[in-house]
């Protein structure tokens, strides 16, 4: 039971060490290339990171001392998320014969 905990442990902080990355390209605007298919977690986050919707980000800390390392680590984590800028639209969806009319109209151009 130990190894089997040791081991999920190990694929959660490795997952969050992607998303910290991507969180990082995400922030910087000058990068091109945002490494979202590193993992899982960061694939279904795509949208929410850095796409078109309102992301909240919860950040459970500890006021023990035992626990002031991850506390510390966790406020770094969120001060990195305040630094991605998602920019939320409104999605339009046009009716089905809408979009059907226009097909017609630029073919028979």
């Amino acid at each position: 039971s130990e190894g089997i905990t040791k081991k999920e442990a190990m694929y959660i902080n490795q997952s969050l060490t992607f998303l910290e990355q991507v969180i990082i390209a995400v922030a910087d605007r000058k990068r091109e290339h945002v490494p979202f298919r590193q993992s899982k977690l960061t694939h279904v986050l795509k949208n929410s990171i850095g796409g078109n919707c309102n992301t909240v980000m919860i950040a459970n800390i500890w006021g023990e001392s035992a626990q002031l390392e991850e506390t510390i680590s966790t406020l770094r984590f969120g001060t990195r998320m305040m630094c991605v800028a998602n920019e939320p639209l409104q999605n339009v969806h046009k009716q089905w014969y809408q979009r059907r009319v226009r097909v017609r109209i630029s073919i028979n151009k």
